[in-house]
C-alpha cells in the first residue's frame, strides 16, 4: 500500500533518514578510531583482550544498582 504525501514531506522524511544513515556511519567511525587508537599500544591491548574474554565468559562481571551510583 502506498500513502500519498506531498512532495515537500516526502522530501523531508527522506532527509531526516539521510541524516540518520550519515550519523549512524559517523558514530560507527568514530567508534572504530577509538578502538584502533587503544589497540596501538601493547598495553592496552592485552587490558582489551583481557576484558574482551571476562565479557564472554562472565568472569569478574559485577552487578550494580543504579542508585548505588
Amino acid at each position: 500500500m502506498k500513502l500519498a504525501l506531498p512532495l515537500k514531506k516526502r522530501q523531508s522524511i527522506f532527509n531526516l533518514f539521510k541524516f540518520l544513515n550519515r550519523r549512524q556511519t559517523a558514530m560507527a567511525d568514530q567508534e572504530m578510531d577509538t578502538t584502533a587508537y587503544l589497540m596501538k599500544s601493547p598495553a592496552n591491548k592485552a587490558r582489551l583482550l583481557e576484558a574482551m574474554k571476562d565479557i564472554e565468559s562472565g568472569n569478574h562481571i559485577f552487578s550494580r544498582d543504579l542508585t548505588d551510583l
